[in-house]
């Protein structure tokens, strides 16, 4: 059974219980007071009864005109002596007929029963073969000139059975023609109501069948249909997003496996060919092996890097607990500068670095991100150029520098989530950290990529550098798991870049 045939066999179900109720309570009420002025008749008539006992025709004769306006013609007016014979005297107009007299008494053996309690209205069946004619009868003691018994008027029920049946058969086609006509009114109303459930249905079957583009239609204002409308459709637009999300997340995977199949079968290849070299005997010079084992030994270098890039990328996709330390974020950029100026002494560092800018973080992974930022200076900078470094606080508000493009708003959909306790931990403001070279710079359209998995800016001159195009990429991902957010800006090329680290800021070493 459809929904709409439910809610019509509710309704109309509801409707002729109350129907019914009514009908009832106006048959009782009708029958109540039908039979109470019957019996007021009886108590009123009872007076003259014995005035026209005494004056009628002791034959059974016509009841004088002037009695006839007191009583219903059909009424029976009885007089029952001590030895039980009565006289009975019928009211009835001129040349009509009447039903059986009401049956008063009956013998049993010598003794005589009364069918009637005397001084009390009682009910009485007719005398005769019509059980359906029933009178309505009052008995008096009463001492007459024709003798001492008793007196006994009887109304017939004739005029109240004929009103009640009457109303029987009109409350029952009132009823029948109400209930088909509110059925109509009803259908047609719940057709109407639940057009908008209908266009739910229709929708909901064809994005089922594929066309994930549809939406429900939402008309009205405050209404459950309205509420529910916005609801499938706030439901559809988050698998909506959720589809599009994973598919982007399966072409991302695609393409990092083929990247990192591409990254290790260039050291793999390089190996396997000296030792192919070295197996044929090809390398019989002291120079040439000394070049090959150099080079074997760098290239596993550099595929080691690799995979260590990749398994800490894997471990950040995992979301796995962070072990968090407060962190002098301007000390630790102060020590990562002190060893990149061993590395290149011939680079100039000017660093201005704030104080009192504590951060919440995995020590290692905090120091990796500041190392990975400078081994980027270092690998796409010439060794002489400067580079600035600093610290300071800003807002949470504070937006990144005009023109910058920022990891925080899509790298939730590359990388793992948030460490629980950096996620429940509120603060107001950021510690930034920035890296400021002068090198090449970046293309604008560029920027939105430098954090995505291998990607280069310079393929040929990147991979002769040793970089697989993972540095950065592991960046954002160690920042998104600390809460924070990383960042770059760039002029245009020959312009220098800016990259920058934002960290939530505890206001001051929670271990004092």
């Amino acid at each position: 059974m459809s929904l709409r045939a439910k809610l019509l066999a509710i309704i109309l179900g509801l409707l002729a219980l109350t129907i019914l109720i009514l009908d009832l309570a106006l048959y009782s009420s009708l029958n109540s007071f039908l039979y109470q002025r019957l019996d007021e008749q009886l108590v009123t008539s009872m007076s003259s009864a014995s005035h026209v006992l005494v004056n009628g025709d002791l034959n059974g004769g016509l009841v004088p005109q002037s009695a006839l306006g007191q009583w219903p013609v059909g009424t029976y007016i009885e007089f029952i002596d001590r030895s039980g014979i009565g006289l009975t005297l019928p009211i009835k107009a001129s040349n009509n007929t009447i039903g059986p007299p009401p049956q008063l008494t009956r013998s049993t053996g010598k003794s005589l029963i009364y069918n009637f309690e005397i001084g009390k209205v009682s009910t009485v069946k007719s005398d005769g073969g019509n059980q359906d004619l029933s009178y309505r009868v009052l008995a008096v003691n009463e001492n007459l000139p024709i003798g001492n018994g008793v007196v006994v008027v009887a109304l017939p029920e004739t005029q109240v059975d004929a009103t009640l049946h009457r109303l029987l058969v009109v409350e029952l086609l009132v009823s029948i023609g109400v209930l088909l006509l509110l059925s109509s009114i009803g259908s047609a109303s719940l057709r109407f109501g639940l057009k908008p459930i209908q266009a739910m249905t229709d929708t909901a079957s064809a994005i089922a069948d594929g066309q994930l583009d549809r939406r429900v239609a939402a008309k009205g204002t405050g209404t459950e249909v309205l509420r529910l409308a916005n609801a499938l459709n706030k439901m559809l637009e988050r698998i909506q997003s959720a589809l599009d999300r994973s598919k982007h997340s399966e072409e991302r995977l695609r393409v990092f496996i083929a990247d990192v199949s591409h990254e290790l079968r260039t050291p793999l290849t390089s190996i396997q060919g000296y030792a192919e070299l070295y197996k044929q005997g090809a390398l019989q010079d002291e120079g040439d092996l000394r070049r090959s084992i150099d080079r074997i030994e760098s290239e596993s270098k550099r595929m080691g890097a690799l995979v260590e890039d990749l398994l800490m990328l894997a471990r950040m996709d995992q979301s796995r607990p962070l072990i968090l330390e407060p962190i002098d974020l301007s000390l630790l950029l102060d020590l990562a500068v002190t060893d990149a100026s061993v590395v290149q002494p011939q680079r100039t560092f000017h660093k201005e670095l704030g104080s009192n800018l504590w951060v919440l973080g995995d020590k290692n992974q905090i120091s990796q991100v500041v190392a990975n930022l400078l081994s980027n200076v270092r690998s796409h900078t010439p060794p002489d150029s400067p580079v600035w470094v600093k610290t300071y606080k800003v807002s949470k508000l504070e937006p990144i520098p005009k023109g910058a493009k920022s990891t925080a708003k899509d790298v939730g959909d590359l990388f793992g989530s948030v460490d629980p306790t950096i996620q429940d931990l509120l603060w107001d403001s950021y510690a930034r950290l920035e890296v400021k070279d002068s090198g090449p710079g970046i293309e604008t359209e560029n920027l939105s990529k430098v954090f995505e998995r291998f990607y280069r800016s310079d393929a040929s001159r990147s991979r002769v550098q040793g970089g697989a195009g993972l540095g950065l990429s592991l960046v954002a991902a160690i920042l998104h798991a600390h809460g924070g957010r990383a960042w770059v800006y760039s002029a245009g090329l020959g312009k220098g870049s800016t990259f920058g680290v934002d960290l939530p800021l505890i206001e001051s070493d929670p271990s004092n």
